[in-house]
């Protein structure tokens, strides 16, 4: 009985909060998921410690002249028995225990570390793009670990750019505005990360203070792919031109994509038809740092 009511509370966990269903029937994969991130946990803080989390970097292109003129940090678990772990492994996880906070700041001191190498080198520095989690939004001390850290390798605060996703602002919109407003007068550049995931990009474009927009590789592989679709991208773009902002096309995988991007006004974009994420000495290979 006790294990029947255990798979009966696995399955409820699955419906809790939604509106639309109300009930649910266990799986084995259920109890198969509880295992798996039951074991993820019990072994994060030692990959932490041991530096099992490591930086890629997925370089961002001007697609006008085919230089690399940013990157963007992307962090995977080289698990000591799994191999190499991708994002939605874990990360997913990670935001729901709240040791994704612990895992942002590690990959922030990774990417502020690579930038003084690279000025230390005498090279120009390529400024890097870092993730800020719904957690971090909500952390009041945010802009001091953030100052702190970039005080700590002396480095520019415009080269550590802040990309935050368009979901967070369904939460309390007035407070993330507060704080986006303090993240810009302190000298950060802000990043607006998915655009057109969500249905709230256009309404929020009036006052938020964002410097870049990322388009969704989903957005521009789906409209892409009709007149009517390429309209849209091209109106955005020229929008977001004229109100002072420029645009990252994320998720690029063929020529025609980027040419058409760059005709809409577009000088920027990542993607698989340019560089796969890859490790900190590839791309420094690649960008003849």
């Amino acid at each position: 009985v006790r294990i029947i009511c255990d798979y009966a509370n696995m399955a409820k966990k699955t419906v809790k909060g939604n509106t639309i269903k109300y009930y649910a029937f266990y799986d084995e994969s259920m109890r198969k998921k509880l295992i798996c991130d039951k074991n993820i946990e019990n072994e994060m803080y030692t990959a932490l410690d041991t530096g099992q989390f490591v930086m890629f970097l997925q370089p961002k292109y001007d697609i006008k002249t085919s230089k690399i003129i940013g990157a963007e940090a992307l962090v995977r678990w080289q698990h000591p028995y799994k191999g190499l772990l991708t994002p939605d492994k874990f990360i997913p996880l990670f935001e729901k225990n709240g040791f994704i906070v612990k895992l942002d700041e590690y990959m922030w001191e990774r990417a502020c570390c690579s930038i003084r190498k690279w000025i230390d080198n005498g090279n120009p520095p390529i400024p890097v793009s870092v993730n800020v989690s719904r957690l971090h939004i909500g952390d009041p001390n945010l802009v001091e670990t953030l100052d702190r850290m970039t005080g700590r390798y002396n480095i520019p605060k415009k080269l550590l750019e802040l990309e935050i996703t368009e979901t967070i602002f369904y939460d309390n919109q007035e407070e993330l505005l507060k704080k986006l407003n303090k993240l810009k007068n302190a000298g950060y550049k802000l990043l607006m990360d998915d655009f057109g995931s969500g249905y709230s990009s256009l309404n929020m474009l009036k006052n938020v203070p964002f410097d870049v927009l990322k388009i969704d590789r989903n957005f521009l592989n789906e409209t892409l792919i009709t007149d009517r679709g390429k309209k849209i991208i091209l109106h955005t773009i020229t929008m977001s031109n004229d109100i002072g902002l420029n645009i990252v096309a994320e998720g690029v995988e063929i020529q025609e994509q980027a040419d058409y991007l760059l005709s809409c006004g577009c000088c920027v974009a990542q993607g698989y038809y340019y560089s796969k994420p890859i490790r900190l000495n590839d791309f420094e290979h690649l960008a003849c740092l």
